[in-house]
């Protein structure tokens, strides 16, 4: 491959060589290109301040024993930055190095903050290093004490012997369980060790004990002592245990792989969120794999792992239980890739099965895989590209773990595979580790899968992702990929592409409201100087709006609320002392017991045409029969609690009007004074953390629910009204986990309406503190209570719940099993027998979805089965049977 890549060390410049017909900006000079190159980064930095979901990249280099740096990329949202200065230094004792700015004296900055790390520990040719410990003590403080969210972890090696180690984490938006979920990370090594990184507390110590119980057992582990600097528990396995070497016929590496996660999986509540593998040796004999696992309730709970291994060298493994016939079904489906069976074994209830193929385009083979298992119903949990050693020679390698879904409803959802190619650059310059280069050849390439009938977010999102390479990263078209001129380099390793992932994820993520699964990387070449990032973005069809968190509070004069007493039960010593203004604390579990009261007696199972369509509801049940209180947070936000304690002291309390929370009594109730009541703000995980920080903020009210009463905050007095608007935070992160923030609000003397217009107006002229929207006196649905005041709403309870759908669930009690009321009308429904029935929520999207785009049918297959819907005739046909049966058209589009 041919490298044109310009170059600059200050004002000195360097002419390039011939260009490529690649170079896509071979027709300015050197330092037009190199400016250009500058320009586009200050857009970039411009692009971050419309940004709202953020990401954050982290990346750890071990270069040797007591040698590494780390690079921090990313939006600095929540503080962020700030908190990881001071724990790097505080804690790793890094030191602070220069990361250059965009001004013209400086380096080009290639990330927002860089480290010199002494803390990264290697001995012995057996690769034992501490770079997995060190990756989950991270972890705990990103996820345990700042509530950020692991999104994914990936690693590659790099140097003339592969003895460079860089590990990437990325953290998105904060989530409020973060701060009690667990994680905990199984390294398996085929040279005989398993190595064990949680640092779990006493309630979930539990699961070292069943490990260690099963390392035994399935692994012949032996639990070896002396290497707590490198792991928390090592364990070396039994004779056998690891078969072959990497990539040959005999390896059951993968198959082990699929018993670990199975293992954990079948833990209370535990499942994988991210995995990478690699292989280290001089020819490449031993792999390693990374799996990180999580506490977080996953809705498919124990349901098995499936591994399919894609190697570009020309083999195929798949590895895992037989369910649902999905080996026999991978099998003939691998024939129309020309595969051929070369082998199979199994160990206990695991089937690995060996293929050979003419590697396909690794991209293409990605997305075309993934379609077919969500054909079969199942979803695509992880993938990972890396970088393999196979008879000596280096190849890349595509993982990807799939899960049965718990729908019998298989269908091709809308994905995005974005492959980032970083370059090449001149080899003398390579050498020189002060110039900074514009790497020649570098390119995107993007695959986009689903139903036809989603063709038209797939196609806005091919647009606009077009226009953002084109406008911020110097993009032109290509025949089948789009040229940049964006990625640069330092010396061999040294390079830019953390940072243009990052702003790949926020474009996706923030803009399109795609959600974020997978980002992965290869390094190719002799000593992987040659970076390959992977990013699979999905589209769940609900985007879910952040507010913009900006958290400088510096102006705030701590004085200004110094007299002004804080409630008894505040605990946090930090903000009573005025050493911070806002601390959230796990809450008591006598708190979430009034809360779960509190749900219940104010949940009714009324429906209305706001709530949408859930995607973990059963075909016959539009609604749940109770909101499961998972856990909950309290704030304690001393400026928050200031404001509304002085909006409140001017309450003459003459009227108190009664708002359904206020029975039974609690503690919850009890803490409250005249005039307050609890009510329900129903929004997503990260919305409910950013408003427990800022408050709420009257120009966001109404942006994404409508405005019926009026301009302003809206609130209800019911659990099962505000769970109209929860929402989890999509992409398998505490899926089906919703969000509900539980308010303290200044209720005061409200105007009570019963007709939707805009009150809030008259309200205000006319003295009153809200106003009551009462559509339950004339209809019997709901209440809504709709503040114009941001200082009368005091955010202080996030609590985090589930839906039970399941009346005969035994969490569900027997007065609650009731029957639903009212009608949402956003469902298409067939008539099966004499009733009528929805249509499950998948089959419902896409129907609404081509209504609107004024499609007379759609076909969709469904388990190998082809079913045509027509949407004027309004009738469903089963093509194989024949079977017609009548369909009707939801009320509410």
């Amino acid at each position: 491959m041919g490298c044109c890549g310009s170059a600059f060390k200050g004002s000195e410049e360097v002419a390039p060589e011939p260009p490529s017909p690649y170079d896509v900006a071979y027709t300015l000079s050197v330092q037009d290109r190199n400016q250009a190159a500058h320009d586009r980064l200050v857009r970039l930095k411009d692009f971050d301040k419309s940004t709202k979901v953020p990401f954050i990249l982290v990346e750890l280099t071990g270069e040797g024993n007591g040698e590494g740096e780390i690079e921090i990329c990313g939006k600095d949202e929540y503080g962020v930055y700030e908190a990881l200065d001071e724990w790097l230094e505080n804690q790793w004792g890094c030191e602070r190095l220069d990361a250059g700015d965009l001004t013209t004296d400086t380096k080009v900055p290639f990330c927002t903050a860089q480290y010199r790390w002494s803390g990264f520990a290697v001995v012995g040719d057996e690769g034992l290093n501490n770079m997995g410990l060190m990756t989950m003590r991270l972890v705990d403080f990103m996820c345990g004490q700042l509530s950020w969210t692991l999104a994914m972890i990936t690693a590659g090696n790099v140097g003339h012997d592969r003895g460079v180690r860089e590990q990437q984490i990325i953290f998105k938006a904060p989530h409020p369980m973060n701060l009690v979920a667990p994680h905990m990370m199984i390294e398996l090594r085929s040279a005989g060790f398993v190595e064990l990184c949680a640092d779990l507390d006493e309630e979930h110590r539990w699961v070292l004990d069943e490990l260690d119980s099963f390392f035994s057992d399935r692994f012949q582990a032996e639990l070896l002592e002396g290497h707590e600097a490198f792991c928390d528990r090592y364990y070396k396995a039994g004779e056998d245990v690891f078969k072959g070497v990497g990539g040959s016929s005999d390896s059951n590496f993968g198959l082990l792989t699929t018993v670990v996660c199975d293992k954990v999986a079948g833990l209370p509540g535990w499942s994988l969120v991210a995995c990478h593998s690699g292989s280290y040796g001089e020819s490449g004999e031993h792999v390693e794999q990374q799996l990180v696992f999580r506490r977080d309730e996953h809705p498919l709970g124990n349901a098995p792992y499936l591994l399919v291994v894609l190697n570009a060298s020309g083999n195929i493994e798949v590895s895992g239980k037989k369910i649902q016939g999905v080996h026999g079904k991978l099998d003939r489906w691998l024939q129309t890739w020309g595969c051929c069976r070369a082998g199979q074994f199994r160990e206990g209830e695991a089937l690995c099965r060996k293929y050979t193929w003419e590697a396909k385009d690794m991209l293409t083979a990605t997305a075309e895989l993934v379609s077919f298992f969500e054909e079969l119903g199942w979803e695509m949990q992880i993938c990972s590209l890396s970088t393999v050693k196979q008879a000596g020679e280096q190849c890349r390698e595509q993982q990807l773990l799939f899960r049965p879904c718990r729908s019998e409803v298989g269908m091709i959802e809308p994905h995005l595979f974005l492959e980032l190619y970083a370059g090449e650059g001149k080899e003398d310059l390579y050498e020189d580790e002060e110039v900074t280069q514009v790497l020649a050849n570098q390119h995107v390439r993007m695959r986009f899968i689903g139903e036809k009938v989603a063709s038209t977010e797939v196609a806005h999102a091919q647009e606009k992702l077009k226009e953002f390479i084109v406008n911020y990263l110097g993009g032109t078209e290509g025949v089948d990929r789009l040229h940049c001129s964006i990625f640069m380099c330092r010396g061999k390793f040294e390079n830019n592409s953390a940072l243009v992932e990052m702003r790949f994820c926020d474009f996706m993520v923030d803009h399109l409201g795609w959600s974020f699964m997978v980002s992965s990387q290869c390094n190719l070449g002799e000593d992987g100087r040659y970076r390959l990032h992977q990013l699979v973005f999905r589209y769940d069809g609900d985007k879910r709006e952040v507010p913009i968190a900006y958290h400088n509070r510096a102006h705030l004069d701590r004085a200004e609320w110094a007299e002004t007493p804080v409630p008894e039960h505040w605990l946090s010593e930090a903000v009573q002392s005025g050493a911070k203004i806002q601390q959230v604390l796990k809450c008591t579990h006598e708190e979430i017991d009034a809360l779960q009261q509190m749900f219940d007696s104010t949940f009714k199972r009324i429906l209305t045409r706001d709530r949408r369509p859930d995607e973990d509801a059963p075909e016959d049940e539009e609604m749940p029969y109770r909101l499961k209180v998972v856990y909950a947070f309290r704030s304690e936000h001393a400026w928050l609690h200031h404001r509304f304690f002085q909006r409140r002291s001017l309450y003459s309390g003459e009227e108190q009007h009664y708002v359904k929370t206020s029975e039974p009594e609690t503690i919850l109730t009890s803490r409250l004074s005249p005039g307050d009541g609890y009510l329900y703000h129903g929004t997503n995980p990260s919305s409910a953390m950013s408003i427990l920080k800022t408050g709420f903020v009257l120009k966001h009210a109404g942006s994404s629910t409508g405005t019926m009463f009026g301009s302003g905050v809206y609130m209800a007095e019911c659990s099962s009204k505000s769970d109209e608007y929860g929402r989890d935070a999509g992409s398998n992160t505490y899926a089906g986990l919703q969000a509900m923030l539980v308010c303290r609000c200044f209720v005061g003397n409200p105007l009570v309406v019963h007709k939707s217009g805009n009150h809030v107006a008259t309200a205000q002229a006319e003295g009153y503190d809200c106003v009551c929207g009462d559509r339950e006196s004339v209809v019997g649905t709901y209440r809504e209570f709709v503040f114009f005041d941001e200082a009368q709403l005091y955010p202080e309870y996030t609590v985090i719940y589930r839906r039970l759908y399941d009346k005969t669930d035994a969490e569900v009690p027997e007065e609650m099993r009731v029957p639903t009321s009212g009608t949402t009308g956003r469902y298409w429904q067939m008539r099966l027998g004499k009733e009528w029935k929805n249509v499950p929520p998948a089959i419902n999207r896409l129907l609404l979805s081509a209504k609107k785009e004024g499609k007379a049918s759609v076909v969709v297959k469904l388990k190998e089965t082809i079913y045509i819907f027509n949407i004027e005739e309004k009738t469903g046909t089963n093509e194989r049977t024949g079977n017609v049966v009548p369909m009707r058209a939801p009320m509410v589009s």
